[in-house]
């Protein structure tokens, strides 16, 4: 795999992020986005995407909407290329979906420019978000005060030392009885939740540091090898490839939503 088989391009100051995946086998475990939006759309191919123990076959042309922290699994049987918009819930709480649609059309014009996605097909990425924005779904859930507070603290420090234990403790709960809760309200397991935030913050950083041992040290990981096993298994691709395949907008960097469709 070339590192031309996935690009990452995130708006600076939205936290938008558009990721373009071409033909690319990838698949992906049981994760989810924390208090993300995420639009996808199927650009060729086809993939079985797995949420609340339901599975889906997306073929070509059609959307898809993740809601924020919503367990999700994509299997791959054959190649596919998909093009997805991943809309942080924080960095746009105030923002009309107007609004937003002008910070992604530059986004969007990129998409076009890698090959493979047509006018149509931006379109109904558009239409899919425009329809998403009014449901109940993505507004945040509300969890048990316990797993709330720790559920943030992995969010914003998942490089923390903690053990399932500590956790179980500092709750005042068995452990099993810990686990049990936390996977129903969040989703995942603490210990899958602790090692996806490592990832993401892995991937914010990835930028910034001069090795990959600094970015494994930083957010948690013992040693590199270990580290670098997890980023591949929760991105589909090695740090280094990661890295390349990045590109960092810009902040006001912008096109207006009617430009977008009248493409």
């Amino acid at each position: 795999m070339t590192i031309n088989n996935i690009r990452y391009l995130y708006h600076a100051e939205t936290d938008i992020e558009l990721i373009f995946c071409n033909n690319s086998t990838i698949s992906y475990p049981l994760h989810n986005h924390v208090s993300v939006l995420t639009i996808g759309i199927i650009l060729d191919g086809s993939v079985v995407l797995t949420t609340n123990k339901k599975s889906r076959t997306y073929k070509q042309n059609e959307t898809f909407a993740i809601f924020p922290y919503e367990p999700h699994s994509i299997s791959a049987h054959d190649s596919y290329s998909l093009l997805t918009l991943c809309i942080d819930k924080n960095a746009v709480n105030d923002v009309d979906i107007t609004t937003i649609q002008k910070h992604i059309g530059f986004l969007l014009m990129q998409a076009l420019n890698m090959g493979k996605t047509s006018h149509y097909q931006i379109l109904q990425l558009l239409n899919c978000l425009e329809e998403t924005s009014d449901s109940s779904n993505w507004q945040l859930k509300n969890h048990t005060p316990y797993i709330h507070d720790l559920k943030k603290q992995l969010e914003l420090y998942p490089e923390c030392k903690l053990t399932v234990e500590e956790m179980a403790q500092n709750a005042f709960i068995s452990k099993y009885h810990f686990i049990r809760s936390f996977k129903a309200e969040v989703g995942l397991t603490p210990h899958q939740f602790q090692i996806q935030n490592r990832i993401r913050k892995a991937q914010r950083l990835i930028h910034e540091t001069d090795t990959i041992t600094e970015v494994a040290l930083t957010t948690g990981f013992c040693d590199q090898s270990h580290f670098i096993k997890q980023f591949e298994k929760y991105v589909g691709l090695p740090p280094l490839t990661y890295k390349a395949s990045s590109e960092i907008i810009p902040q006001n960097t912008s096109m207006s939503f009617g430009d977008a469709k009248e493409i």
